[in-house]
């Protein structure tokens, strides 16, 4: 098995998860870069990079990002765990895929035929499944420069080391007029609401309680959420849409 913080494998063994071998790419140098890549209009993140990277290196050109990874476990944890590991690991609750969905990241693949891209918002197709081959490594995140106001909201079971129960994250784009949503915790997958989007899109001049209350009803609607002891399908939908609106208002504000 391949890891890199190890943080997700961690708990699978403490489980009782048989493993013959475990594979380290934690010090591969390659797969820690980040860099700048389209002229700037974004930012290539290695593989291996953690939560704290992104905080202490990447929030002012991530802000979206770098809100939900101030959202996720606790210090020790973000300075070990991977944004890549999270999606590998196929947690459609995660904290990652939320703000990468709204930022219309790509997830780089390579593997024994080539590199590949993969819309973020896509590539978890399941609790603990994703779109990755089994001869394939995740190599890098694309995410594109916030060029607006973003807003991560979140609903746990408690304000720190709980995993979302529901979460919503948004980005605007002021020159497109547009809004770019992903809602997680909500379904097997990360959701992207678009009708909630082209409303925002269609009422950009007249975003007033009305839009913002048909707002969080369109990422009601759109959501399929499943039950678990940590909220009922009925809790998750209502939470989806609240978030929802709460995180366009907070986002509008910023305009």
């Amino acid at each position: 098995m391949v890891v890199a913080g190890g943080t997700g494998v961690l708990v699978e063994l403490n489980r009782g998860l048989d493993v013959p071998a475990l594979l380290d790419l934690s010090r591969v140098a390659e797969l820690r870069e980040s860099t700048t890549v389209d002229d700037g209009a974004a930012v290539r993140l290695g593989a291996t990079t953690t939560y704290t990277d992104v905080l202490e290196h990447h929030a002012a050109a991530l802000p979206g990002l770098a809100a939900a990874a101030r959202t996720v476990a606790s210090r020790q944890v973000r300075n070990r765990a991977t944004l890549a590991g999270a999606l590998v690991l196929g947690d459609p609750s995660g904290d990652a895929l939320a703000a990468l969905g709204a930022a219309d990241a790509t997830v780089e693949v390579a593997g024994p035929h080539g590199i590949r891209h993969v819309v973020a918002s896509a590539f978890v197709t399941g609790p603990g499944a994703c779109d990755l081959g089994p001869d394939e490594l995740v190599t890098a995140l694309i995410v594109p420069v916030a060029d607006g106001p973003t807003a991560y909201a979140k609903a746990g079971a408690r304000n720190a080391m709980a995993r979302a129960v529901c979460a919503v994250a948004i980005e605007l784009h002021p020159v497109a007029r547009t809004a770019t949503v992903c809602v997680v915790g909500a379904a097997p997958t990360a959701i992207r609401p678009g009708t909630a989007e082209a409303l925002v899109a269609d009422a950009w001049d007249e975003l007033d309680d009305r839009v913002l209350r048909r707002f969080g009803a369109l990422v009601a609607e759109a959501v399929d959420p499943l039950p678990d002891a940590r909220g009922s399908s009925g809790y998750r939908r209502h939470a989806a849409g609240v978030l929802a609106t709460r995180a366009l208002d907070r986002a509008w504000d910023a305009l």
